[in-house]
């Protein structure tokens, strides 16, 4: 417990650096004191933050406050009745949700309930080597098929011309819900598939799965790194900028860093949104709010805490001091602070990114739903397995899950 200290968790992540600042300013601010507990292992072991948040959500002596959670974790604790309703304290103090898109509205509420305060809202796109697009004549791909024969193209000129190691197309593989089900829910969503439906039931395995696994292994086993299983977004920013692969897919925060730290790979570089499917583009939404477990004893300063830090006027300031381009706030995300301080083709491709992403994980189902499919992908491409193997063994563990 904080004993009179009100303690934070993040993730060690580019996007949160001035985090620090902003306490520092809620604390002139208000007198209340606080302490940052950083997650330094952060990605590659992600498991050990959500291990983390799970145990602070968990115990009535928590050893954390306020916890920027992933929001599938969020939701199953509330479930449990063990994170703070935030609507009595929304209402009382005129805070509402109309700031943000309805998938994260829909993200961090059950029912009446408010679970957290939207800080982020991150999804995928693509990231690609403009100069070898150019340098070629191809387009940027538009959809899955076009990006499977550009790439393919673009890797079979770079190594006959330049006679090196390069590949076409990289996303993350790496086993964990963390990892490979961010870039799963683009490839399912863009070919009509779901894994719930609407009651939160689990949906039947269909064609769209199929036609989207299909379209996700092809494409992996085509044109992109042996090592592909291994590959999660610090090994995607390692070889794009080392030229050894020439488009990514991933999320905007990471595209930002990119271009506003290595200027020279910047100039080459171009960023798009994520290609369509038969049924249209579905970048898929990760939009951790803010929250309070039910066991912390300053839940007062943790909601003075969570309003500070989600308020637009913070979040402005995250975003240019931080180049944090995916703020949940719209008023933010459409400001001419943003048009001024980022690029203009990084900034498009957020906004109407925004439009339309959403949640595709099993998301009430916990984590380890969205464990079972980065785990079954992960395999299939390590292995060798089949569609339909690959299917079998989600569909299999997910209704194990669901006691079905």
């Amino acid at each position: 417990m904080g004993q009179g200290v009100l303690r934070v968790y993040q993730e060690d992540w580019f996007p949160f650096q001035n985090l620090p600042r902003a306490l520092r300013a809620f604390t002139e601010a208000t007198g209340i004191r606080t302490e940052l507990v950083w997650d330094t292992v952060g990605v590659g072991t992600i498991e050990h933050m959500f291990d983390e948040m799970i145990q602070s959500f968990e115990s009535d002596a928590p050893r954390y406050d306020l916890i920027c959670s992933d929001e599938v974790i969020l939701r199953e604790m509330a479930k449990r009745g063990r994170a703070v309703d935030l609507a009595a304290r929304m209402r009382r103090d005129g805070i509402t949700l109309g700031d943000v898109t309805e998938s994260s509205r829909h993200a961090v509420t059950i029912g009446d309930q408010v679970l957290g305060l939207p800080c982020v809202n991150v999804s995928s796109m693509v990231l690609y080597r403009r100069d070898l697009l150019d340098r070629y004549g191809f387009p940027v791909p538009q959809n899955w098929t076009e990006l499977r024969d550009i790439a393919g193209t673009l890797q079979a000129a770079v190594r006959r011309d330049e006679d090196r190691e390069f590949y076409g197309f990289e996303t993350r593989g790496a086993a964990g819900g963390g990892h490979a089900v961010w870039t799963i829910g683009s490839f399912i969503g863009s070919h009509g598939a779901s894994w719930l439906n609407e009651h939160g039931e689990l949906e039947p395995i269909g064609d769209g799965h199929h036609a989207a696994f299909d379209t996700y292994l092809r494409l992996l086993r085509e044109v992109s790194p042996p090592d592909q299983g291994d590959i999660s977004f610090v090994e995607m920013r390692r070889d794009f900028a080392s030229g050894r692969v020439g488009m990514i897919m991933d999320v905007g925060m990471e595209y930002a860093h990119v271009l506003a730290n290595i200027p020279e790979l910047a100039d080459k570089a171009g960023v798009a949104m994520v290609p369509a499917g038969p049924t249209g583009r579905a970048p898929n939404l990760y939009c951790p709010p803010y929250a309070i477990p039910i066991g912390s004893d300053m839940k007062d300063e943790a909601w003075e805490l969570a309003k500070y830090l989600s308020s637009p006027r913070q979040q402005l300031e995250d975003g240019t001091r931080s180049n944090a381009v995916e703020a949940a706030s719209l008023s933010v995300l459409y400001s001419s602070e943003f048009d001024h301080h980022f690029r203009a083709d990084l900034l498009a491709t957020v906004r109407a990114s925004r439009a339309v992403a959403k949640e595709e994980r099993p998301f009430d189902m916990g984590i380890a739903a969205s464990e079972v499919i980065g785990d079954a992908a992960h395999a299939a491409l390590v292995d060798g397995h089949s569609t339909d193997e690959l299917l079998q063994r989600i569909e299999s563990g997910l209704r194990e899950l669901s006691g079905g």
